[in-house]
Formats: C-alpha cells, sequence, structure tokens
C-alpha cells in the first residue's frame, strides 16, 4: 500500500521562493542534489524491487523539503525507475522538471538527471571495462552554462577490484591505476578537465565506491576540485552512528529500508566542484548549512528516516529511506 504524502508548508514555501537558482531575495546560486537510487533489482520479487514506487515517492518528498533545487542526479536508474519518476515531473515542484538520460543504456545502472534548467548539451562517456559510464549535462542557468558530471564507479559486484590488465588504458597506466575502479576514475577525471566548458564552475557527481583518501578520491581533489561536503564544514563519516556516512545499509532486502536506523558506515557519494574560471558569472562559492538546523546548503541528502510520515517501517507502514545510499547536496553561491 503507497501512502502519497501532500506538500509540506516548508516545502511550499521553500519551492515557491525559488527561480532560477534563487532563494527569496537572495544572490543567485547552483543548488545540487545526487543520489544513488536504488534500483532494486536484486531484491526479492515480491517486494517490488523493494517497494521502488514507495520509495521514489519519499525521495520527491526530499527533493521539495530540500527546496526543489534545479539539478538532481541519480545514479541505478532502470524503465521502471524511469517510469515512476516521469509520473510526477510537472508536480512535484513549483517549477517543472524534465528527465535527462543518454543515449547509452545498460538498464542496470544508468545516470538521470532531474533538471528545471534548460540543456544545451548531452555528453556520455563509457569507462573501462564498457558497463560504467560518466555523463554530462550542460545547461543553461542565469549566470551562464553550468557543466554537471554523474557517474557511479564499479563496485565488487562487476569487478571494481580486478587487475587493469593487458588492456588497461594508457590514461590509467600513467597515473599508477592498478584495478578496474581506480582506471575508471582516471578515466572520469580526464574527460571532466577535457570537456568542461567555459569559465562558471562544474560539479561532479555521484556514487564513487570508495572512501576518503582513496586512489580515486584523489583524482579529483588532487585537481584542486573540492570535496564540497568537508569544504562546508560538514563531519567526516562516523560509522559506529552513521553521522556523515552515505552508504552501507542492505541493498537486496528491506531489512535496512524499513528500518528507522541509520545503518551507513562509509562516505563514498560526493560533490566534487571544479573552480570556476576567469569572468565566470557564477564565483561558485560553496555555501554551508545556512544555520542550525537548516536544510538548504551544502550538506548530506534524504539523510533522515522518514520525516513525512508518523510512523515507518514494514507495509503497511510508510518505508523508512529511499534507498540504501544517503545523497549529498550541494549549493555555490554566484554572487
Amino acid at each position: 500500500m503507497r501512502r502519497r504524502k501532500s506538500y509540506s508548508l516548508l516545502a511550499l514555501v521553500l519551492g515557491g521562493a525559488i527561480s532560477c537558482g534563487e532563494v527569496g531575495n537572495s544572490p543567485p546560486a547552483v543548488r545540487a542534489a545526487s543520489l544513488n537510487l536504488l534500483h532494486g533489482l536484486f531484491c526479492p520479487a515480491d517486494t517490488g524491487r523493494c517497494r521502488l514506487e514507495d520509495r521514489v515517492d519519499l525521495f520527491y518528498e526530499f527533493v521539495r523539503e530540500r527546496g526543489c533545487p534545479e539539478i538532481v542526479t541519480l545514479q541505478e536508474g532502470t524503465r521502471p525507475t524511469r517510469d515512476l519518476l516521469r509520473a510526477q515531473l510537472a508536480t512535484v515542484c513549483p517549477q517543472p522538471y524534465q528527465l535527462v538520460i543518454g543515449d547509452i543504456e545498460t538498464q542496470l545502472d544508468d545516470e538521470i538527471v532531474l533538471t528545471s534548467l534548460p540543456v544545451l548539451a548531452v555528453e556520455q562517456l563509457r569507462l573501462y571495462v564498457n558497463f560504467r559510464k560518466v555523463f554530462l549535462v550542460r545547461l543553461q542557468h542565469q549566470t551562464g552554462p553550468v557543466d554537471v558530471f554523474s557517474t557511479h564507479l564499479a563496485s565488487g559486484s562487476d569487478g571494481a577490484g580486478r587487475p587493469c590488465g593487458a588492456d588497461c588504458p594508457a590514461e590509467c597506466v600513467a597515473a599508477g591505476a592498478t584495478n578496474v575502479r581506480q582506471c575508471q576514475s582516471v578515466q572520469v577525471a580526464n574527460w571532466v578537465a577535457a570537456r568542461h566548458e567555459g569559465p562558471n564552475p562544474a560539479l561532479v557527481l555521484g556514487d564513487f565506491n570508495d572512501p576518503p583518501g582513496s586512489f580515486v578520491y584523489r583524482q579529483f581533489v588532487g585537481r584542486g576540485w573540492p570535496d564540497a561536503y568537508l569544504a562546508a564544514g560538514n563531519p567526516e563519516c562516523e560509522p559506529s552512528s552513521g553521522l556523515g556516512c552515505t552508504s552501507g545499509r542492505q541493498d537486496e532486502n528491506l531489512s535496512s529500508l524499513e528500518s528507522s536506523v541509520n545503518g551507513e558506515t562509509e562516505r563514498i557519494d560526493f560533490a566534487f566542484v571544479v573552480p570556476a574560471g576567469p569572468g565566470a558569472g557564477c564565483a561558485g562559492r560553496i555555501v554551508p548549512p545556512h544555520g542550525a538546523g537548516d536544510l538548504l546548503g551544502t550538506r548530506l541528502f534524504a539523510d533522515q528516516s522518514n520525516p513525512f510520515a508518523p510512523i515507518c517501517g514494514p507495509l503497511p507502514e510508510a518505508i523508512c529511506w529511499p534507498s540504501d545510499h544517503i545523497g549529498v547536496q550541494v549549493e555555490l553561491g554566484c554572487g
């Protein structure tokens, strides 16, 4: 049984105040969120992909609560996920979203971008071993074009740790990559550097499947592209409590998704910021949460057990979490 929620007063006020990156009378900003929205393909057959329909509804509740950011990137996209998302594109927020996908589809793990901004260009690149991808959507922000990159690097299930063998791309060998996921991170970082156009900042978002300090992580921060979550002064992941963590829940059944316990143990989902260049219309200043308890700014996304229902749990109760992941949101001040 699904439980549809009505707009909260907070969501209506926040959503209604937003126009092309502005909140109220504040200067323009680039606001984005990213979430690996569990596809549920490996969940028991009688669970509807681990209650995917309910989880999409809950995801949209968080979108409204977080002020309807003009950019939302999703990983683990499948056709059923896209169909459920499309059903609410025009109504979830005061400004309608459009759903953007690329022409390379696996039907197992595709990147999806929801945006209320005009789309200028779409590109994709297949990564090493040809399953994972990086997706570029160039958007027309009021301050000029903004590039948004989304990716989901290999996990253990598709050979992330397999050695980068005789077919290892030259760019990966040159960078010192030793396995599949490391090579993919090199390819993503190099492609971002090559494809990013214009002086405005760019965002590199997604599930990188490796924690801070790893080879993968260093491919981005090592280029001077800050980890927005940390740069905003947020706390590093504390596995014992789940505070600041983005992954670790059970993803093949409902045990974690129907529990109010956080259950996350690592931080592997990131928003990296390619800094603005000379002449940029948007300075790209990483904006922290606007105050104690504030839900805007740069912080984690969908990090509370269903706050829109009095109780959550197994059916007939509302679902507790939209995914096994907690996402990240970022606000870049342009003034």
